[in-house]
């Protein structure tokens, strides 16, 4: 096999275990002993790139932030010491769950010493282990559920409390662990030296079921990932003392919107409700008001809300249910925008002329009254005219509007290059115990569109007020990609003529004009997944470095305040701004010096929550066709590797994996066509071949779903 820069640097890429011995990373790519010294070759020009680092024989993705990675040992006082690994020591708050030996990410504070703050576990020592038990001769082994990483157990069969073999199990380490035993648990039992490395021993504490039983995929899915589940008493004590009525005199000071018929549009399971919009006619165009709820009014700075908020990121979204940043009093009730309640929030005030450009914003803390809390599919048929469920004519004419308003706002953002990726996504169709029963495309109406050019309008002006003032907050920067990564999209594109011939450099609005030309053509899913593959990941800074994708000079995230960190920093800014004065100068001063650390953790929280929203989703889609099969269906050709062709499912939008070993004779990628070929033979499989399948295998545990070919029909066009 060759091994490939890029291979590497996914295989480190894994958050739960950041360092990698060169052994380990063989047998991450697949390798064997041929392949060590192709391996040592690409590992030394990414050292030297300085896109990997080299510490004490091992290997990891090198940090690029202000963040420190270190080993946390326990102290006297709740307090403990994080050894980084170059002997560097910060002293820390030991939180809540814990344990000596964890390897944690932490932010030095400015101006503290020596002192830091826990960002987040990131590997190392367990106090509790959640994987599949299975049983080998008279004693057991936990061994890994839904986790690549490299582990096993020992179980005495006295120890299985109650569980049996393939049940999903949370487990203890029996006896105090010792240092270095967590390490050898955590990697798979191999020769050392002729012989075989004796694994930890432990006990099932708790049988989660199953694999596929929605209690058990949460458990190890939260485990791997290592996500806050329970928040800790002290910020659960500070929601709860927080009155429901509003004071008077908090109303009295604020802009009273209550009258107008603002409206929230949401997933029909949405669990909070944080943004409304009312769109009003202000000839030539029109008036936007944009609410978000005040969060800021209750989460007060370096309050215990504010620092488990800020631990934990972001929200964390499964198809039936969430891990919230804030309590269920705060993101559920007391900041939810519900309909016919007074609630305090963040009001933008945009006047858009009829081209879609904004002449003025405004912005006012006020309180609102939401007349309707409305569902996309609903709110759709309504722009459209339909939906006669909704009687409030007030509010059907905000809807029409907001159309028309978010018809021109697009308009005017694709003319300025704005890149569309076109690439559905899977919505899972759950039943009343928590499976799924469905899969389905996720629809995208004029209703989500609406909801999605008011939110980047009301981003876009809170960011250039912001830059405006040079008042200190967190951006949301997509810096523009790597020379290498556009040339080889350039070829991609240029392979299937999807360039115009008045098309120079490549940014964003030729490659917004390409995958347009592209819409409806075979090759469509690929070249928007290659298009968004070749762009670098949206993230979080102190600074405003504009946003590639979008085409915006200035863009930040201002409209999700509760259940996205960096949003609640940015009503705090705002805030500070619109009330100036030295004591709001002080404050935003303050904040200013934690702006990096904080970009980088919650830029860190926000990928570990999309890491385990894909991997819910995928355990979704395996538990959903598992008892599928032997069925047989029809499929299209997405996408084409060399260990096969993807296909995804016509009455299912679930995608798996026809690998060449199961075709008869020799197939081969050609890379240039895109598509896999019979070695001696004229036969291909082509982006678009439309085939009949049978499901083979589905392995949930690996999370694997194996195709058999059938047979073929005539190619899609």
């Amino acid at each position: 096999m060759r091994i490939e820069p890029a291979s590497v640097l996914r295989a480190l890429d894994r958050r739960h275990r950041p360092l990698l011995t060169p052994q380990a990373l063989l047998r991450e790519l697949g390798g064997g002993g041929r392949e060590r010294r192709a391996l040592a070759s690409v590992l030394g020009r990414l050292v030297e790139e300085g896109r990997v680092e080299r510490v004490r024989g091992r290997y990891r993705i090198a940090r690029d932030d202000v963040l420190v990675e270190g080993v946390f040992e326990r102290s006297a006082g709740g307090e403990g010491m994080v050894f980084d690994d170059n002997g560097a020591a910060f002293r820390v708050e030991a939180p809540t769950g814990l344990a000596a030996g964890e390897r944690v990410l932490v932010e030095p504070l400015p101006g503290a010493g020596e002192r830091a703050e826990v960002v987040r576990s990131i590997g190392g020592t367990r106090r509790e282990w959640i994987g599949v038990l299975a049983a080998e001769g008279r004693h057991g082994v936990l061994r890994p559920f839904r986790d690549d990483g490299f582990w096993e157990l020992a179980v005495p069969r006295s120890a299985f409390g109650g569980a049996r073999p393939g049940d999903v199990v949370v487990a203890r380490l029996l006896g105090a662990p010792r240092r270095g035993e967590a390490a050898r648990a955590r990697a798979t039992p191999r020769r050392q030296r002729g012989r075989r490395a004796e694994p930890a021993r432990a006990r099932v504490v708790e049988v989660l079921g199953p694999p596929g039983s929605p209690e058990a995929d949460f458990r190890a899915i939260s485990w791997r990932h290592r996500l806050p589940i329970a928040f800790p008493p002290e910020a659960l004590a500070e929601a709860d003392a927080i009155p429901a009525a509003l004071e008077p005199a908090e109303v009295a000071r604020r802009l009273d919107l209550r009258e107008r018929p603002f409206a929230t549009i949401d997933p029909a399971n949405a669990r909070d409700h944080d943004d409304a919009v009312f769109v009003e006619a202000s000839p030539p165009g029109w008036r936007l008001w944009v609410a978000i709820a005040d969060v800021s009014h209750y989460v007060r700075e370096e309050s215990a809300l504010d620092a488990e908020a800020r631990r934990r990121g972001n929200s964390v979204y499964f198809p039936d249910r969430a891990i919230p940043m804030l309590p269920e009093r705060l993101s559920g009730e007391l900041c939810s925008l519900r309909p016919g309640v007074d609630r305090l929030a963040l009001a933008a005030e945009l006047e858009v002329s009829s081209d879609g450009a904004v002449r003025g914003a405004r912005f006012h803390e006020a309180v609102i009254r939401s007349r309707a809390r409305l569902v996309y599919e609903e709110a759709a048929k309504a722009m459209a005219g339909g939906a006669p469920q909704i009687r409030d004519p007030e509010v059907r004419a905000n809807l029409e509007r907001l159309a028309a308003l978010a018809g021109t706002l697009m308009r005017r953002r694709f003319a300025a290059g704005a890149i569309d990726f076109d690439l559905p996504t899977a919505e899972i169709v759950l039943g009343d115990a928590g499976h799924p029963t469905d899969i389905v495309e996720a629809p995208r109406t004029a209703a989500h569109r609406g909801i999605e050019e008011a939110m980047l309008v009301a981003n876009r002006a809170v960011a250039e007020r912001l830059v405006a003032a040079q008042a200190p907050a967190l951006f949301r920067v997509h810096e523009p990609p790597l020379p290498t990564q556009l040339e080889a999209l350039r070829e991609l594109l240029e392979s299937f003529d999807l360039l115009g011939a008045g098309d120079g450099a490549l940014g964003p609005l030729e490659i917004a004009r390409a995958i347009q030309r592209a819409a409806g053509r075979p090759e469509e899913r690929l070249v928007n997944l290659v298009a968004l593959r070749s762009l670098r990941q949206a993230r979080y800074d102190a600074r405003n470095r504009g946003h590639f994708a979008l085409a915006f000079d200035a863009y930040l995230h201002f409209t999700s305040p509760i259940r996205r960190y960096a949003d609640l920093v940015v009503h705090r800014a705002l805030r500070d701004l619109l009330e100036g004065g030295a004591a709001a100068r002080a404050r935003a001063a303050a904040r200013a010096g934690r702006l990096e650390g904080w970009a980088a953790r919650v830029s860190f929280c926000e990928r570990v929550a999309m890491e385990a929203e894909r991997d819910a989703i995928e355990l979704k889609k395996c538990v959903f066709l598992r008892e599928r099969v032997g069925q047989r269906f029809g499929g299209t050709v997405t996408r084409v590797a060399k260990h096969g062709a993807y296909v995804t499912l016509d009455p299912f939008f679930v995608e798996g994996l026809l690998h060449v070993r199961r075709l008869a004779g020799h197939w081969e990628l050609d890379e240039r066509s895109f598509s896999l070929a019979a070695r001696g033979g004229r036969e291909r499989l082509r982006l678009g071949d439309h085939l009949e399948i049978r499901i083979a295998n589905v392995d949930v545990v690996r999370g694997w779903i194996d195709f058999d070919l059938v047979g073929r029909s005539e190619r899609a066009h």
